[in-house]
């Protein structure tokens, strides 16, 4: 019986105010990073982490917080970390090494990362990272593929190091463990806002190669939309297709029309939770959910015929380090954490931060010159070309676009005037088009 049981929307709303509180610190001028980790039919299990939002990356203490779906009880919260003995046991059995040093790393937003050294090599190093977001054993199994079958000047990604058994644990503990090289370098997302306009077009064209490299992984046919996912049979990788955990969409989908429509409903759901945009919500929501519930039988069947392809999901600047001599040199594509069998377009948001500069409402101004560099990215894949400004796409990405553009992201309300009405404009655009068009 689930009648008295806190929902996942409770339990979420228990755990920020516990935060907030001072639970794992001084709240004052931070935000709250936090995800699901594990929900069982009595409890929900939280990753949590204070965040300094305007503040350089830096390592963060994140905390494993369990809430009792019928106590409502919250457990006091746990530092989720790997010991000095637990990084030595995983080295030694991953790699045949000796651990010399630790130190904490940067983290990605969904892992708790460490930066080793070994004995006897002080020229290599390796990154140890603790995920509780990602299918680890997939992941492995998909970045060793990919350095055996794509040209790594194409497509590099840091060498991994499998750590046997970890599969099997992280099914017990929902934590999982990936060891991989060490990439020296820098986050493109800081070198890349400052190129030059010559050297933004080199980058581009890289880029474009490498998306293109990435599409080509072979997928099962049928071709479904959902999360891929690689494991390793003997020397051989075999692929499959589960739900859609990115957005938790369900799945997997053998039309795109209901894998849009899945997408938008969420996006509607997402929207009905926003806090904090009172204003946009008192224009637009009821005639979004009203368009939503009545008005997605119009998403025409030529949607179908959108090329499904093998995507990292992610693969924006942020995740794609380059040298730190020349900045325009891809060293590696990392944090192979959400892969999808998907439409190509659905990147469209990935794809466009290479055109656009980075911003809080997440679809910053047009860099200048961006036809250019928009040019430059797609002539370097014609076949791809091609494919974009096909009617297919332009139709899949109205709808696509109304999703991802329904919900706008908090607006701070000491933005000048100006800066306020710009801030949302573009969501306001494309629902009012959508909207207009098919009521």
């Amino acid at each position: 019986m689930s009648e008295g049981l806190m929902t996942q929307d409770e339990a979420a709303s228990a755990l920020l105010a516990f935060v907030y509180s001072g639970a794992i610190g001084p709240p004052n001028g931070k935000g709250v990073g936090y995800a699901l980790i594990e929900a069982t039919p009595t409890s929900f299990s939280w990753s949590a982490a204070l965040e300094d939002i305007d503040r350089p990356a830096v390592p963060i203490d994140r905390y494993w917080i369990k809430i009792d779906r019928r106590s409502k009880k919250i457990s006091p919260p746990e530092p989720i970390t790997l010991s000095d003995a637990e990084l030595s046991e995983v080295i030694f059995s991953a790699t045949g090494q000796i651990l010399a040093s630790i130190t904490r790393f940067i983290d990605g937003a969904l892992s708790v990362s460490y930066k080793v050294t070994v004995q006897g090599n002080s020229d290599v190093a390796y990154v140890v990272q603790l995920r509780h977001h990602a299918n680890v054993a997939s992941m492995d199994s998909l970045m060793t593929f990919i350095s055996k079958t794509i040209d790594s000047r194409l497509l590099p990604v840091p060498r991994v190091y499998p750590i046997p058994g970890e599969k099997r644990r992280q099914e017990v503990t929902g934590l999982g463990r990936q060891i991989t090289l060490l990439i020296p370098g820098v986050m493109a997302s800081m070198t890349y806002p400052r190129l030059s306009h010559e050297e933004k077009l080199v980058f581009v064209r890289r880029m474009a190669l490498a998306f293109q490299a990435c599409w080509s992984i072979p997928l099962p046919e049928p071709r479904l939309i959902g999360e891929l996912i690689a494991t390793s049979v003997g020397d051989k990788v075999m692929f499959s297709i589960k739900p859609d955990r990115h957005h938790g969409l369900g799945g997997p989908f053998s039309s795109v029309r209901e894998y849009l429509r899945a997408y938008i409903r969420s996006s509607l759901i997402a929207l009905e939770k926003q806090q904090g945009i009172g204003e946009y919500k008192e224009r637009y929501l009821e005639r979004i959910r009203d368009f939503v519930h009545n008005r997605l039988h119009n998403i025409p069947a030529i949607v179908e015929d959108i090329p499904i392809i093998a995507m990292h999901s992610d693969m924006g600047p942020h995740n794609i380090i380059v040298s730190s001599r020349t900045h325009i040199d891809v060293e590696a594509v990392i944090d192979w954490e959400f892969v999808a069998s998907a439409p190509f377009a659905s990147l469209h948001r990935i794809i466009e931060m290479f055109f656009r500069k980075p911003a809080p409402n997440g679809f910053g101004p047009e860099y200048d010159r961006a036809s250019e560099l928009r040019e430059a990215f797609w002539e370097t894949i014609p076949d791809w070309k091609r494919w974009v400004e096909s009617e297919t796409t332009q139709v899949f990405l109205e709808w696509f676009r109304f999703g991802l553009f329904m919900k706008p992201e908090w607006r701070p309300k000491d933005l000048p005037e100006n800066q306020a009405q710009e801030f949302w404009r573009e969501n306001i655009r494309v629902v009012e088009d959508i909207l207009d068009k098919y009521q």
